[in-house]
């Protein structure tokens, strides 16, 4: 997804820098599909929401649950940037115009809610709740892709035009060694052969 954005010259710079992640699944990750990101871009021209959802989790790789409790703090139109604790990217143009497009959308439907929550839905609109993972299922439901899919696509992306450096992926993601050599092995399935990453950074939730 993420390359797709920068072939169409949607972005220009990489956003993801300081993010910090969570739990990791155990398994080898893979790619989308050409198929699965037409599929999701043509759905989200039509779906605020979901365009918003792809351009925090397939861009800024945040955890489903990130996305989904994020502050309308940390989207600062102003300074152009995205940040939340040690999040502090750019805002790029697609995440920027989904976001203006959602908040827009947002204030339509509730124009009197106070929740502080970016993401809202008519059950937590009059409390200050962030949405639940029942409200971001639907989003995606008909489509060949989960949230999490979605997040490891844009994490294979860096991995695969920095020469699959786990290294590198444990600053840009501050996650742990053995998460960065997950997601090397789609390029060196043998793990005997990776380089060593006694310098990464440890994963935090």
């Amino acid at each position: 997804m993420f390359k797709t954005l920068k072939s169409e010259r949607l972005l220009f710079a990489n956003p993801a820098r300081g993010v910090s992640l969570g739990s990791r699944p155990s398994s080898v990750p893979m790619p989308l599909s050409p198929e699965t990101i037409r599929r999701l871009t043509a759905a989200a021209e039509t779906n605020p929401a979901l365009k918003l959802l792809i351009a925090l989790v397939g861009i800024h790789a945040l955890y489903p649950h990130q996305a989904r409790a994020l502050p309308l703090t940390a989207i600062d139109f102003t300074r152009g940037r995205l940040t939340l604790g040690d999040i502090d990217h750019p805002l790029d143009a697609f995440t920027q115009q989904a976001a203006v497009d959602y908040i827009h959308l947002r204030h339509q439907r509730w124009p009197y809610t106070r929740n502080p929550h970016v993401f809202i839905s008519s059950q937590t609109a009059h409390t200050r709740a962030p949405v639940t993972t029942g409200w971001m299922q639907p989003l995606l439901r008909g489509l060949p892709v989960t949230a999490q899919q979605l997040r490891e696509d844009r994490i294979l992306e860096e991995a695969a035009v920095t020469g699959a450096d786990p290294q590198h992926l444990c600053a840009v993601f501050n996650i742990t060694p053995e998460t960065g050599l997950r997601y090397t092995r789609f390029f060196h399935p043998d793990p005997t052969d990776s380089d060593d990453v006694s310098g990464c950074k440890m994963e935090t939730s």
